[in-house]
């Protein structure tokens, strides 16, 4: 049987992904290149372009997965760009990761002034908020999300269950599948500062 451990090159690598260098920074690394020949490149090429790839790890109790896509330079060698990564929490039941937020998310209207709602916990495909002015949370809301360092987003949220009398979880709906790529993005970054056994020693 084949030894399961990664080598030093390979751990050296899922520490790079994880390392502060990419705070902020998209995940898409063009340096990786993949070369395992003729024809595991043409198998790969194959794979990339009928299947879903991903990187699979496992970190305490959640299961993280990166999106790859396969891409061809202009000599026809193969680059590896990885995509935010999903994160899902392990259990019973296995759920997406909720970053409970350390400060609250404003969220605005429109126009842009803030509004009652502040986002307490936020996954790819729902959030939890919490109404500052002592009213229930709504059944819907049409607000807009701003996340540090970025344009602001529009968030369509239906109501999924009351948490207490001034928070409620809700699903989202996003206009665009770069905002979920971004909400993604902030969740890992805040994923990764909460893990520093993962950061690469400067």
């Amino acid at each position: 049987m084949s030894d399961p451990a990664l080598s030093s090159e390979e751990l050296d690598f899922i520490r790079e992904v994880f390392s502060s260098q990419l705070i902020g920074k998209p995940l898409s690394i063009p340096a990786f290149k993949v070369d395992g020949g003729p024809l595991a490149n043409a198998l790969l090429t194959r794979l990339g372009l009928h299947a879903n790839l991903s990187l699979e790890a496992k970190l305490d109790r959640c299961h993280v997965s990166f999106p790859l896509q396969l891409v061809e330079d202009e000599l026809h060698g193969l680059q590896l760009e990885m995509g935010a990564p999903n994160i899902f929490e392990e259990g019973a039941v296995r759920r997406p990761w909720r970053l409970e937020l350390d400060e609250p998310l404003a969220l605005r209207n429109r126009q842009g002034r803030v509004n009652a709602l502040r986002v307490l916990e936020l996954a790819p495909a729902s959030v939890v908020l919490g109404s500052t002015d002592g009213r229930s949370p709504p059944e819907y809301f049409d607000l807009w999300l701003s996340l540090p360092g970025a344009d602001s987003m529009a968030l369509h949220g239906r109501l999924i269950r009351r948490v207490s009398g001034t928070r409620a979880a809700y699903q989202l709906k996003l206009q665009h599948q770069e905002h979920a790529e971004r909400i993604r993005q902030f969740i890992f970054e805040q994923y990764r500062q909460r893990h520093p056994q993962l950061q690469i020693a400067g």
